[in-house]
């Protein structure tokens, strides 16, 4: 099977001020010997108001190119650029914005030929006791269907970003929620370090919790055929100030890579990308950016490019 490795450009930028430039970033990809890129649209890197149209969203892919990179996915600014616009739970009038934000960020995928983009369920978990869940899981349900109708009309695939800071990060709700969709062009993007907090911590999850015994492992199996993107970094199976999984580079955490890997495979996993999504918050970003890869490689040798 083919396998490239990926770094999304968010990573070198959290918890870094100033936050590097795309162009730092990309130069350092390109430098470390990445396949491939993820596009923030946010942080000033490929954000819509900074490309603003066709003839400069040219210019950006053919320049990221000249790097020798491929753009591997797009991720717009989460939940409408951090919690704008709570589509989920927000009025008609917030629907109604975020619908032409999501045009807005399909259009520059359509533009620059990225094939994924990242998607979410519009607002930060927990969900309030206030909050009706049917009409929730309901108004999610729609926005997906309507995300993954659209992504297919111009050929780009949806990607849901697990996370447990949102709605619905149960094991059983994310397997309910994607079959409710019932379109293939939405799929999973498994987050080792989100899965790890969704699964194995239930962090934010609202009463009655689950654990997954069987932790990643046994969620990849209940995710078999769903899986649609892989963001790999490891974990010490912990928060970063209660707010998501900690995402630390690979070798520094618990996750077995050696049976994680396989078991993605076995579960229909088809996309070449692999990407490393360690995010430590602090400037180990740079070294973990050059060993994430030859450990990732070494992995995809022995687990997926001999299949």
């Amino acid at each position: 099977m083919e396998a490239k490795i990926s770094r999304g450009s968010w990573c070198l930028a959290f918890g870094m001020d100033p936050a590097p430039s795309l162009e730092q970033v990309v130069d350092v990809l390109s430098a470390f010997g990445y396949d491939g890129i993820e596009l923030a649209g946010f942080f000033d890197h490929a954000t819509v108001a900074k490309y603003p149209d066709a003839a400069s969203r040219k210019q950006l892919v053919d320049w990221i190119s000249s790097k020798n990179l491929e753009i591997a996915g797009y991720a717009p600014g989460p939940y409408g650029d951090f919690g704008r616009l709570p589509w989920s739970t927000g009025s008609d009038d917030v629907v109604a914005e975020y619908e032409k934000f999501f045009e807005a960020h399909l259009q520059f995928c359509v533009d620059c030929g990225i094939p994924a983009m990242r998607v979410d369920p519009g607002d930060f978990g927990p969900m309030p006791h206030a909050v009706d869940y049917d009409k929730t899981w309901a108004r999610v349900v729609t926005m997906f269907q309507h995300h993954a109708k659209r992504g297919a009309e111009v050929g780009v695939m949806m990607l849901w970003e697990l996370e447990s800071g949102q709605f619905f990060v149960k094991p059983t709700e994310a397997v309910k929620l994607l079959n409710d969709v019932g379109n293939d062009n939405l799929k999973l993007m498994f987050d080792v370090g989100h899965i790890e907090a969704c699964c194995v911590l239930a962090h934010n999850q609202v009463q009655p919790q689950e654990r997954l015994a069987g932790g990643q492992v046994e969620f990849v199996k209940m995710m078999a055929g769903k899986i649609g993107h892989m963001h790999v970094c490891d974990t010490d199976s912990n928060t970063w100030h209660n707010a998501f999984g900690t995402h630390l580079g690979m070798g520094k955490g618990i996750i077995d890579f050696d049976a994680l890997l396989p078991a993605v495979v076995d579960a229909g996993y088809t996309s070449k990308w692999w990407s490393v999504d360690a995010i430590p918050m602090n400037a180990d970003t740079w070294g973990d950016t050059w060993a994430d890869r030859i450990t990732l490689d070494a992995l995809l040798d022995k687990h997926v490019r001999n299949r």
